[in-house]
C-alpha cells in the first residue's frame, strides 16, 4: 500500500470498466442511489464531494456479493498490511475476504486517502498565504511551526455510506469529521493567532509585574 499507482485498477482492469461491473448489482440499486444523492449526514453535495468516484462503484456492487449491509456505513482505517473496519465492526471478516479477493479496492483505497491528504496539506499552505498577507514584518516562523504541527491529522480514514466515498480525521477530542479545507484552517489560524497574542501579552504583563529581587540584608531584615 506504500507504493501508489497512478491509474484505477480493480482486478488488472481499468477501474471505469470494472468499477462499472461492480455496479450493475441489482441487490444494491447503486446507479439509482447514485442519482438521487442530496445531501448526506446533514451536508451538502458541494460541502461533502466524493473523493473516489472509482471507490464508490468498485464498493456498490462488491458489498452485495459478500452480505455486507450498508448502512450503517463503513470506516475504512489503513494498517501497515491492509486496510481494515474499525474495531468492533462486526462486518469486518466479510470485509477482509472483499480485500483479499479485490486487491485493486486497495489501491482505490490508498488513492482515495493520499488524495485527501495530498488537497488538506495544498489548503493549509493556501490559508496560511492569505492569512500571511500584511503581516510581513513580523517573524512569524515560531508561531507557524506550532500551528503545523498542532494541526497533523490525528487519524485518518475512509467512508464510505452506500453513497459515497470520503475522507475523515480524527479531531482532538477523538470525534471524526470531514477532512479539513482552506476555510477550515483559516478559522483555526484565527483561533491561534488570537491565544498567541494573549499569550505573550500575559507574558509580558507578567514580566512587568514581577516582584524585585532582595539582597542579603533585606532578607535578615524580613523583606
Amino acid at each position: 500500500m506504500d507504493s501508489i499507482n497512478n491509474q484505477f485498477f480493480i482486478n488488472n482492469t481499468a477501474s471505469p470498466t470494472s468499477a462499472k461491473a461492480y455496479a450493475k448489482n441489482d441487490d444494491i440499486g447503486f446507479a439509482q442511489m447514485m442519482a438521487t444523492r442530496g445531501s448526506v449526514d446533514g451536508l451538502s453535495g458541494a460541502a461533502k464531494a466524493d473523493v473516489s468516484p472509482a471507490l464508490t462503484m468498485a464498493l456498490g456492487g462488491l458489498i452485495g456479493r459478500y452480505g455486507i449491509n450498508v448502512p450503517p456505513k463503513l470506516r475504512i482505517l489503513p494498517t501497515k498490511k491492509k486496510y481494515v473496519l474499525e474495531e468492533g465492526d462486526d462486518r469486518s471478516g466479510k470485509f477482509d475476504m472483499l480485500i483479499t479477493d479485490n486487491p485493486g479496492v486497495s489501491e482505490l483505497l490508498t488513492q482515495a486517502h493520499t488524495k485527501a491528504l495530498t488537497d488538506r496539506d495544498a489548503a493549509m499552505e493556501s490559508a496560511i498565504d492569505t492569512f500571511m498577507r500584511g503581516k510581513g514584518g513580523y517573524d512569524m516562523r515560531g508561531f507557524l511551526t506550532e500551528f503545523k504541527e498542532e494541526q497533523k491529522p490525528r487519524a485518518v480514514s475512509v467512508v464510505y455510506d452506500g453513497l459515497g466515498t470520503y475522507v475523515e480525521e480524527q479531531d482532538a477530542r477523538g470525534a471524526w469529521r470531514l477532512v479539513k479545507g482552506e476555510s477550515d484552517f483559516m478559522d483555526d489560524l484565527m483561533k491561534a493567532y488570537t491565544r498567541y497574542n494573549l499569550t505573550n501579552a500575559a507574558v509580558e504583563y507578567n514580566k512587568g509585574k514581577s516582584l524585585p529581587t532582595l539582597n542579603r540584608d533585606q532578607v535578615s531584615q524580613g523583606g
